[in-house]
């Protein structure tokens, strides 16, 4: 059995593929390789390009910790982000309100005061 890691394209929150096939083949005049993986009791193929795997390896233990340490890496920037999207749209809000504001002022103050 070996273990893979694939770098995984546009999702800042989902940036690896994390799986393990039964054989792969590789050859060095081509950009991909070829990963067999067994699903649902038939071989199944999978192409991935050369340059978006991260770790192919035999070593159960060193995908395991790698894995864990790239969970580790993403859980805590996706707090740090999901942190920074609440304190984001806090102040959203608050645009939204003090314009809201502002407008009813202004609307107010006006010499020709238009309501309904």
């Amino acid at each position: 059995m070996y273990y893979v890691i694939q770098r995984h394209h546009n999702n800042h929150q989902k940036h690896y593929f994390a799986y393990a096939v039964a054989k792969y083949i590789m050859a060095k005049n081509t950009h991909n390789i070829i990963f067999e993986i067994n699903r649902d009791g038939s071989m199944k193929r999978k192409w991935a390009p050369k340059e978006d795997v991260i770790l192919l390896t035999a070593d159960k233990e060193l995908f395991r910790t790698t894995l864990e340490r790239l969970e580790t890496i993403k859980n805590h920037h996706l707090e740090k982000i999901g942190a920074a999207q609440e304190k984001l749209n806090d102040e959203i809000n608050h645009f939204y309100d003090t314009m809201q504001k502002e407008f009813e002022t202004i609307k107010l103050a006006s010499p020709t005061n238009i309501t309904n």
